[in-house]
């Protein structure tokens, strides 16, 4: 009889489990195997349509999560126990013993190339390439639409606010605060999205110590509520937290706060480091305590704005209210990607047997056959990207092209053409991380170096693309060849 431990959670990575998948991909899986077509091959590609929060961007995160899951992945003893248990609404078993006995003994034979973690991509290309036997290229899809999904919008997130708070000139801290209120056991994979985006440390400890990351925090409402007046709390704190003297002013009355503050400081003789700023008009209220501070001789007192922040409040008071805030943390609004709370990126069949396959639909059209991205570069700056055939060995050479290069530009001037020269300089995207089941690539897990990879390739995106607000569109289109193939099919399919 099996039991359920309500105590813990799996560690679905860790053990590698194939369960991390819909029911569906387990019934489509029996249904090839009943009909002989388990071992045939197909290739299918993630993807995303729109860029989430109104931008043009999406920085990739989550890679190193994903590979850890495929490294595992394989079915134990209890994963086929637990599919005998499951039944169909008549009664019967859903999973027959003899698709069972197939699965207990399979070994992951996909092969995945995939763009690095950091890496800017853009609606429509191929994020992750997954071929193999077609009943374990649909078995992955949930696993790794999960992981992507969910980091790269939060690493995106990240990345917009890290943005705004440096939009002056001055590079601010941007700290992750969103732990109680992430909709995650733990936060963990919200942390790590954020750290990749920019954010420079956390109010987790856990996360940070999984992840090797600097912990970061001040106080509570309930310290300061503990104790009979504000001023005896931020003394016993100071004293208990000498080199980490930053104290939170708004419990009652902001102003009185930062006054109890700057006495705190004179009767302990113990150096005020800075305050955080939690509630009401944190611009009136930076700039009154940068002013109180000053009159009182400590110009150096760190200001810490907290409260429901996003990019575009960021944006506000640094540009417009020029809020002398030195440090934002953000939370809610980080954690929950608040306003784009799903990217919708899809997994779907681009060949069969090695034949191209096409989804013919309004709007949702594919690209047919596996693609790689080819990423133009001029005077240091990333100018636009093509989709090619994934065996197209020879339009490079070095990181040249090789040929003149025909682009059919998609999105709403679909079928404008642009021509790159030969000798532009380019690089194909995708890596291979999986050969046959097997990682020959390790993906980068320090979450630091895939943060410094994400700055860089941020920096190579023009700031047209960056805006916050009715960004520029960044160009991608298909290569002649492959734009001619992607006609074919739909007239072929449509009958004309």
């Amino acid at each position: 009889m099996m039991t359920n431990n309500t105590n813990t959670r799996p560690n679905i990575l860790a053990n590698g489990t194939p369960l991390f998948c819909d029911l569906y991909h387990l019934t489509m899986a029996q249904a090839w195997f009943a009909d002989g077509k388990a071992e045939e091959t197909k290739t299918s590609e993630a993807f995303f349509r729109k860029c989430p929060f109104g931008g043009s961007y999406l920085l990739a995160a989550g890679l190193a999560e994903f590979a850890e899951w495929l490294e595992n992945w394989r079915f134990n003893k209890e994963d086929i126990d637990y599919l005998r248990t499951i039944t169909n609404p008549d009664g019967g078993r859903k999973f027959n013993d003899e698709f069972l006995d197939f699965l207990e003994w399979q070994k992951l034979k996909v092969n995945i190339r995939t763009v690095p973690e950091g890496t800017v991509v853009f609606p429509n290309e191929p994020v992750y390439s997954v071929s193999g036997p077609c009943w374990q290229v649909d078995l992955v899809e949930a696993a790794l639409l999960n992981i992507f999904n969910s980091q790269s919008l939060i690493a995106t997130k990240a990345s917009r606010m890290a943005y705004a708070a440096s939009l002056d000139g001055k590079k601010r801290p941007l700290l992750e605060f969103g732990l109680r209120r992430a909709q995650e056991l733990g936060c963990f994979s919200q942390t790590r999205a954020a750290i990749i985006g920019g954010a420079t440390g956390t109010s987790n400890v856990a996360a940070a110590k999984h992840y090797d990351i600097p912990a970061s925090g001040t106080m509570a409402h309930s310290f300061i509520m503990s104790y009979e007046n504000e001023l005896d709390a931020f003394k016993a704190y100071m004293k208990a937290s000498v080199g980490n003297t930053i104290l939170l002013v708004d419990t009652y009355d902001t102003r009185e706060g930062i006054k109890n503050a700057i006495n705190a400081s004179r009767e302990t003789g113990i150096e005020l480091m800075g305050v955080r700023i939690d509630s009401g008009d944190l611009a009136y209220w930076g700039k009154d305590a940068r002013r109180m501070f000053d009159e009182a001789g400590m110009p150096d007192i760190k200001l810490v704005a907290s409260n429901d922040l996003d990019e575009h409040l960021i944006e506000n008071l640094v540009m417009v209210q020029k809020a002398p805030y030195d440090v934002f943390a953000a939370g809610t609004k980080l954690v929950t990607a608040y306003d784009t709370p799903a990217l919708g990126g899809v997994f779907k069949t681009k060949s069969y047997m090695g034949e191209p396959k096409i989804k013919i639909a309004e709007g949702k059209t594919t690209i047919p056959g596996a693609t790689d991205i080819l990423r133009i570069v001029r005077n240091g700056k990333f100018e636009g990207d093509i989709i090619i055939k994934a065996d197209d060995d020879h339009i490079l050479t070095g990181a040249q092209l090789a040929r003149d290069v025909t682009s059919y530009t998609l999105g709403s001037q679909n079928g404008t053409r642009a021509v790159f020269k030969k000798g532009t300089t380019a690089t194909r995207l995708l890596q291979t991380i999986v050969e046959n089941g097997e990682i020959v690539c390790k993906p980068e897990t320090n979450v630091k170096f895939l943060q410094y990879t994400a700055e860089r390739n941020l920096l190579m995106l023009d700031d047209c693309y960056k805006r916050l607000a009715n960004p520029h569109i960044y160009g991608v289109g298909l290569e002649s060849g492959l734009y001619a193939l992607q006609q074919n099919l739909i007239k072929a399919h449509l009958g004309r």
